[in-house]
């Protein structure tokens, strides 16, 4: 059936991406909480999981004395495969599809299932293929996965808006009470629009998988993408609908505008929020000359200030917002400065760090 010899680490690499993919919910199909493992060619071993919304498939060196193919359950065999001592692994498949695995003096039976009922993962048609810098992809996500929504009522605002015209291309997410946006331009320039939207949980394996160097492809087609890194596909659905129209939500004038230390106001932000309570959600912003004050109030726990340097133009504002909001941007830019731009204390705030990235903030009520 197959007969394989690999080294550990790099099978435990491997499938552990996938296993990420698979299915742990035990009303699903038992097929959708294994791992599909077979041999390509002389010296490859794929590994591929899926939960019928993300797939990922990746490649693994190998010695093939048999050719095959057989599923096995992802966690347990993630279980075994990270306590097997290092180096080399013996993996077989019997015609009942029982699987022997020995390295060492270790030696390990599990019933798999056969490929048959395994879900066929999509081809890639390499004619639509959109080449992008993966650091690009990567940081992109970073600074807008966070502001997606986990309503699962408005399933359309559930993962990040992937939108290309011509060289440039925008990712956007919201919640109805953020909205993070980066617009960058890159190398080669396609000829039709493409909307989509990604969901939440390709997003985080996207970023997982993605590095800070080289080079990545996007295959679109019309209701899945698959994205290329390296050896890793990921397959995903998209979400259907219509994403709001978020550019009318970017605030178009500012009244107030402010240039502080990102670390600072992280800083100043996570220790007044300390006592910010359910009856007082909110940190307050005062905006004055050539500072920022911080400061929360909690009738039953007490009151917290704090003031950090700003340069401030404009006219002096009082605002307040949800702590957490501001610190999910703040802890994810890794920029030295940011600035904060606002028109009044109903209205939203601005916060712009780098070229192209801008992050929407409503205001909340001050008690």
């Amino acid at each position: 059936m197959m007969e394989i010899l690999v080294t550990k680490n790099n099978l435990l690499k491997s499938i552990s991406l996938a296993g990420n993919v698979t299915s742990n919910k035990t009303n699903t199909l038992p097929i959708l909480g294994n791992i599909l493992l077979e041999t390509q060619g002389e010296g490859q071993l794929r590994a591929a999981g899926t939960d019928l919304e993300v797939g990922l498939s990746t490649h693994v060196p190998c010695k093939v004395i048999k050719e095959g193919s057989i599923t096995i359950p992802a966690k347990k065999f993630q279980e075994i495969v990270r306590e097997l001592p290092e180096g080399e692994t013996e993996i077989s498949v019997a015609k009942n599809n029982s699987v022997t695995i020995r390295s060492g003096k270790a030696f390990f039976k599990i019933m798999g299932l056969s490929k048959e009922d395994f879900p066929k993962l999509p081809e890639i048609d390499e004619k639509t293929a959109i080449e992008f810098e993966q650091a690009l992809v990567k940081e992109s996500l970073e600074l807008t996965s966070f502001a997606i929504s986990n309503d699962e009522t408005r399933y359309v605002l559930n993962g990040v808006l992937l939108s290309i015209k011509g060289n440039q291309v925008k990712f956007v997410a919201t919640d109805g009470r953020r909205l993070a946006f980066m617009d960058r331009s890159f190398e080669s320039p396609v000829t039709q629009n493409i909307e989509m939207i990604i969901p939440t949980k390709s997003v985080i394996e996207l970023i997982k998988i993605l590095g800070w160097d080289g080079l990545m492809k996007v295959y679109p087609s019309k209701n899945q993408v698959v994205f290329e890194v390296g050896e890793t596909l990921v397959f995903s659905r998209v979400i259907e609908g219509s994403f709001p129209n978020y550019e009318q939500v970017i605030p178009k004038s500012e009244k107030t505008t402010s240039q502080a230390k990102r670390e600072d106001f992280l800083q100043a932000v996570r220790r007044t929020a300390l006592l910010t309570s359910a009856d007082s959600p909110a940190v307050k912003l005062d905006f004055v000359k050539g500072k920022i004050l911080i400061s929360s109030r909690s009738p039953n726990l007490g009151e917290a200030k704090e003031e950090i340097h700003a340069e401030v133009k404009g006219e002096d504002i009082a605002i307040g917002f949800n702590p957490h909001y501001l610190l999910d941007v703040l802890k994810n830019l890794d920029t030295e400065q940011i600035s904060f731009s606002l028109t009044d204390p109903d209205k939203p705030g601005l916060i712009k760090a780098k070229d192209g990235y801008q992050y929407v903030i409503m205001p909340m009520q001050l008690n």
